[in-house]
């Protein structure tokens, strides 16, 4: 009989190194015949390099040295912070390395497609760390359901109520209640269900927190969902619950019920003359899922050991297909909560294609999308204006102010940021430059128009670090804070803090009538923040151009004449070149006919050199 060959060790990084990340760690360092830990990465570098001499491995504050080298890993496991899972999967597919991440892919379906259709192209391994799967009591549930236990299922109910609330800070960038807690229940529908896809759902959501209804989301929700065979399934999660972590499922069929019951501290009951006293649940998700978070990591190392031939490969590369669906059940419920109505799953696709502006977006050919990541842009297309107008107040832009006026975040030439947001498919300044250069409009135009979406790099890691902001606080419509908002074209934004304010809930709020547009106080976002780096840099582009590039998303006041009371003499100008540069950039938005590459035209060099912007600026 022939030895049984031994299985390889994975070398592995793990990016991210929060609560999450150190799950993983503990389950790594609980598999050394299996696993090597050779990375250890976070945007902190001090922590990344602590936790490196701990673990004996390497460190460093970017992917890249880990995909690649003597030292380049097999797999990556992704922990950071949520807005930065989507590109960190598609840099890792795109190494050909297995990758485990954490909850969401991402918030935008267009980009879990990516991801998934990635992952299948080149057949890797691609697990998303829903870990209530991996739940040795879920599991049993769901092999009884499976086996005929109850019968033909009528009906699905789980509970999902956390302890303690999360801090604010991560609530600010958790995505929402949604995309941050409801998402588990939903892939566990779907677990429970066999995959059934729900036809419609309806939601319903409360805050009793004043913080959590300052970000535009609720603190404790009700869902119920309808499917075509009959099934029923009904979620109700809170962000806080009193007596501990609270975590059941109930499934109803006709002929008996399953239940999955809390975890409890101890099996230990008091009974006396007064009753029965019970043990609390488990504190928190770290103590009630550890043993789920370990199951979750093995039986990726395993996935990976298995190799791309195995069954268990061929098992993972179906059931990712479910990504897809999960996240399209998320946004309609989100939408049903948002619009107070019942929302069918199947018109979500069709909403998600349409701009704000009832403009159809363009979609990428699904094999060409893992090559035309336009992540920027169509975020920007499909921002929510409800959540904008609701977090943006004056505090919050003055604490913005603080945090990213200080141009302290790194130095980069325009080219260099011109190649960053190349790189990510969005080349729509170059174009729009090109256009103005053919109808022969004012250099400064040309470069405006070259350089006007610069301030999107605020979205990225890599410059952001620690003041990485969510894509509402960067993209979208700009307008001005500390007044009552002019409803024209505005969703109900009733919910924003500043508004109920007795002077920033005025009319004219902190402003003089006649004061001038570009006086206003304006929502934080990537015009404002390029307005000021320009201005820090001692640039010498004419008042007007800086103007155009601050006001050019105030599509309220030069679209639809709103805040006219604020305006001056001196608005005229700038009113009308910012149509004109809305007007070259406005076609670039379907992505038709983009220049292939990036490259530096002389016309370009010296435009730079003339306004005192060429060498390195400070961000």
């Amino acid at each position: 009989m022939t030895k049984e060959a031994q299985k390889p060790v994975v070398k592995v990084a793990v990016i991210g190194l929060g609560r999450a990340g150190h799950f993983h760690l503990q389950s790594i360092t609980d598999l050394p015949q299996a696993v090597k830990l050779t990375w250890v990465i976070d945007v902190d570098k001090e922590k990344a390099q602590r936790i490196a001499a701990e673990r004996g491995c390497n460190w460093s504050d970017q992917l890249d040295e880990a995909l690649k080298g003597p030292d380049a890993v097999d797999a990556v496991v992704i922990a950071s912070a949520t807005d930065t899972h989507f590109p960190y999967i598609m840099q890792a597919l795109r190494a050909d390395k297995a990758v485990l991440a954490e909850k969401p892919i991402s918030h935008e379906l267009h980009e879990v497609e990516e991801a998934v259709e990635l992952a299948k192209t080149k057949n890797l391994a691609f697990v998303c760390g829903y870990q209530r799967r991996a739940d040795r009591h879920f599991r049993e549930l769901k092999r009884q359901l499976d086996a005929g236990a109850i019968g033909n299922l009528k009906l699905l109910k789980t509970c999902s109520r956390d302890n303690p609330i999360p801090p604010m800070e991560y609530l600010r960038t958790s995505g929402g209640i949604f995309h941050d807690m409801l998402i588990h229940d939903f892939d566990m529908l779907d677990f429970l269900s066999g995959g059934q896809v729900p036809e419609s759902v309806t939601a319903t959501g409360h805050s009793y927190h004043p913080e959590i209804e300052a970000m535009g989301d609720v603190d404790i929700c009700a869902v119920m969902f309808k499917y075509a065979s009959g099934l029923i399934a009904m979620v109700d999660t809170s962000r806080d619950a009193s007596y501990g972590y609270d975590q059941r499922i109930e499934a109803f069929g006709e002929s008996g019920m399953l239940t999955a019951k809390n975890e409890l501290t101890s099996t230990i009951e008091l009974a006396t003359a007064d009753g029965h006293l019970m043990p609390p649940a488990m504190y928190s998700f770290p103590q009630r899922y550890h043993q789920a978070y370990k199951s979750e990591l093995t039986e990726f190392i395993e996935l990976v050991q298995a190799g791309r031939d195995s069954e268990l490969h061929r098992l993972e590369q179906k059931a990712m297909l479910r990504h897809p669906n999960v996240v399209r059940t998320t946004i309609a419920a989100e939408m049903s909560w948002k619009q107070g109505n019942t929302m069918e799953i199947a018109k979500v696709d069709s909403l998600l294609t349409r701009t704000p502006d009832g403009a159809v977006a363009t979609k990428v050919d699904d094999m060409q999308r893992p090559e035309k990541l336009r992540r920027l842009d169509i975020v920007e297309e499909m921002l929510s204006k409800y959540e904008k107008h609701c977090m943006q107040t004056v505090a919050f832009v003055k604490e913005q102010h603080e945090r990213w006026l200080k141009f302290d975040k790194g130095e980069l030439s325009v080219f260099e940021a011109l190649q960053i947001l190349s790189d990510l498919g969005d080349r729509r300044g170059l174009q729009a430059a090109e256009r103005c250069r053919g109808q022969g409009a004012p250099d400064w135009l040309q470069l405006v128009a070259l350089i006007h979406d610069l301030g999107k790099v605020m979205a990225l890691p890599q410059l952001a670090g620690k003041d990485l902001l969510d894509e509402w606080a960067v993209l979208g419509d700009s307008f001005p804070v500390g007044c009552a908002p002019d409803m024209v074209g505005l969703p109900d934004s009733k919910k924003n803090l500043d508004h109920s304010h007795p002077l920033y809930g005025t009319k004219n709020g902190i402003y003089q009538s006649g004061c001038g547009i570009s006086n206003l106080m304006m929502s934080w976002g990537k015009d404002e923040y390029i307005y000021h780096m320009l201005k820090f840099n001692k640039c010498t582009l004419p008042a007007e151009a800086l103007n155009t590039i601050r006001l050019q998303s105030f599509s309220l006041w030069h679209e639809k004449g709103a805040y006219s009371q604020f305006e001056a003499t001196e608005d005229a100008e700038t009113l009308k070149w910012v149509k004109e540069l809305n007007q070259m950039c406005r076609s670039d938005r379907t992505g038709d006919d983009q220049p292939a590459g990036f490259g530096q035209a002389d016309w370009m060099v010296e435009l730079l050199k003339k306004y005192n912007m060429d060498g390195k600026l400070k961000w």
